[in-house]
């Protein structure tokens, strides 16, 4: 007898499952944060064949600013720098930080070109974190969500188009589901992941990490 599980079953299975722990972790986090604003992406309607909307983007300081980690001086510091030469959102940021040696560049003259090695580090990895996010958030998804998505394995839009197979999306779908627990992001429906991982795959590549 043939007992083998089908991918689609699987990943089938796995969104079933997850589906109440969704709405627990956003219950939980809706109590200790806030609810989040709506957003087109929150809905459950899901078109697969639907055209990557305008990318998504947010002010500087809010782009910086992210209440699942601690504050860092050198964030501050970074957006007034970036602000002075007109960098105000954050696809204005993704346009100066989308190769090694621009974000170099801004490591150096935004962050600081006297730096102790700790704070260096912290600044290296953290513009390329927030370019990651950008790019992310080019397929229409929001700041929280490209946050969640980050932390859960999509650095980037092509890491994030990997993940378009049946039981790819459900394996990613349920470390979203885990790290929204964990670090009190606001869980997306499984409908909008599966959207924007489309979306992904259709996403032209803007970043280069080397």
């Amino acid at each position: 007898m043939n007992t083998q599980v089908s991918p689609t079953a699987t990943a089938t299975w796995i969104q079933k499952t997850l589906a109440p722990v969704e709405t627990a972790a956003n219950k939980v986090n809706g109590a200790m944060y806030g609810n989040p604003t709506p957003t087109a992406m929150g809905t459950d309607a899901y078109q697969s064949s639907a055209v990557a909307p305008a990318t998504t983007k947010v002010p500087l300081y809010q782009f910086f600013d992210d209440r699942m980690r601690p504050p860092h001086r050198l964030d501050g510091k970074i957006a007034s720098r970036l602000s002075i030469i007109g960098v105000n959102d954050s696809a204005d940021f993704l346009k100066v930080a989308n190769t090694p040696f621009k974000r170099k560049m801004i490591s150096y003259l935004a962050a600081g070109l006297f730096l102790n090695k700790q704070d260096r580090q912290y600044a290296d990895y953290q513009i390329s974190a927030w370019a990651g996010q950008a790019d992310l958030m080019r397929t229409g998804a929001d700041l929280s969500t490209a946050r969640l998505m980050q932390v859960s394995g999509a650095g980037d839009v092509v890491s994030l188009s990997r993940y378009r197979g049946g039981l790819d999306k459900g394996i990613f779908y349920a470390a979203m589901a885990a790290n929204a627990i964990q670090y009190g992001y606001h869980m997306p429906s499984q409908s909008a992941v599966s959207q924007l991982i489309d979306r992904a795959a259709n996403t032209q590549p803007e970043v280069r990490w080397y």
